[in-house]
């Protein structure tokens, strides 16, 4: 059985630090998404060798 325990102001800065984490992670991987979408492919290049 879970019981609840008041945290105070640890709560509310453990909350608001978990919105935080939250917010700057998702600017992250949209920063890293556009990034890797900018991001150029190098060609590829076939080569023959000889028999």
């Amino acid at each position: 059985m879970a019981y609840y325990v008041p945290l105070g102001i640890r709560g509310v800065l453990f909350r608001v630090g978990t919105i935080l984490i939250g917010i700057l992670g998702g600017i992250v991987y949209f920063l890293a998404a556009r990034r890797r979408r900018r991001s150029v492919v190098p060609p590829t290049m076939a080569f023959s060798l000889p028999d």
